[in-house]
């Protein structure tokens, strides 16, 4: 029995804010209606439900105004303006930021004078800083010297400067570093050491009789090569004949076709007057333009 009434005591909250379904609710209530110790307990449950309803009432409870203590720690829209105006001026915002600030500008005049303010002072910075125009600024021999002096940079170098695989410039900029620089020298010298050490005594134990050629002999193929019957010595065949000599005597009627048309379309000597130079061009001053071309032949 006591099993049971802890079991239900369990879901009397729950039967209060009606979260039982409709099965275990029945189930709870047969039990209440047998059970006098979890019936006072509901009524107690109750009655410290209706107090507690009583003391937290709208009208009785004060509530906090959150906004007054917000509204000083939330920055307004002018405040984030003012941290985006000098990257709105730059370019440097995404497409939609520089819309929200350019529609801002229209309407707030304050922050207007703040970005033409803004734009006046980098206008003069510019102007301020602007070099001559013959001025030039060849920043490379301090560079080359702080390559040069620098020898860690060198220390790093000295291994492919052994090995030849140096670029002919920088090689040339090492050796003369490594002649003036005593603690880069030792250096290489002692990297030189180590090489010509492993040279001298890593000396792998090679068989005389060691030959490679008849292992590779035995993974190469040998193809036997057959040539290709020549199939363009073919016999020629009656018809290549036929239409060649269709094609020589198509070329000559063309050709005894095109003397004849220049032969009649060339001018007859009938036509062809003689006369001085003098006559014809006094004949040409008074006659009346002709519609076609005439020949004509000086006499000198």
């Amino acid at each position: 029995m006591v099993e049971s009434c802890e079991k239900y005591r369990l879901e009397l909250s729950a039967l209060l804010d009606e979260q039982l379904d409709k099965q275990l609710k029945a189930e709870v209530e047969g039990h209440l209606s047998g059970c006098t110790d979890c019936s006072q307990e509901l009524d107690t449950l109750k009655s410290l439900c209706q107090l507690m309803s009583k003391q937290f009432e709208p009208d009785n409870l004060e509530m906090p105004d959150l906004w007054a203590k917000m509204k000083d720690q939330v920055p307004t829209v002018c405040q984030v303006m003012d941290e985006d105006l000098s990257a709105y001026l730059d370019g440097e915002l995404p497409a939609p930021a520089q819309e929200g600030v350019n529609a801002h500008l229209k309407e707030c005049p304050d922050c207007l004078g703040k970005f033409k303010t803004l734009n006046a002072t980098n206008q003069f910075i510019s102007k301020g800083l602007e070099l001559p125009a013959d001025f030039k600024v060849d920043v490379w021999p301090a560079v080359k010297s702080r390559l040069n002096e620098d020898c860690a940079l060198i220390h790093t170098e000295l291994s492919p400067y052994i090995d030849q695989e140096v670029a002919t410039l920088r090689h040339r900029a090492i050796t003369a570093h490594l002649t003036d620089c005593q603690g880069c020298r030792d250096e290489f010298n002692r990297l030189s050491s180590v090489g010509d050490a492993i040279r001298e005594h890593y000396k792998p134990d090679i068989p005389e009789d060691f030959d490679l050629w008849p292992g590779i002999k035995s993974q190469l193929q040998v193809v036997p090569f057959t040539p290709r019957a020549n199939n363009n010595q073919q016999k020629s065949k009656p018809g290549m004949r036929r239409a060649y000599w269709m094609s020589a005597a198509a070329a000559v009627v063309m050709g005894i076709i095109g003397f004849g048309s220049f032969w009649l379309m060339s001018p007859s000597t009938s036509s062809i007057k003689t006369v001085s130079a003098e006559d014809y061009l006094i004949e040409s001053a008074l006659a009346e333009p002709a519609g076609s071309a005439e020949a004509v032949l000086y006499e000198y």
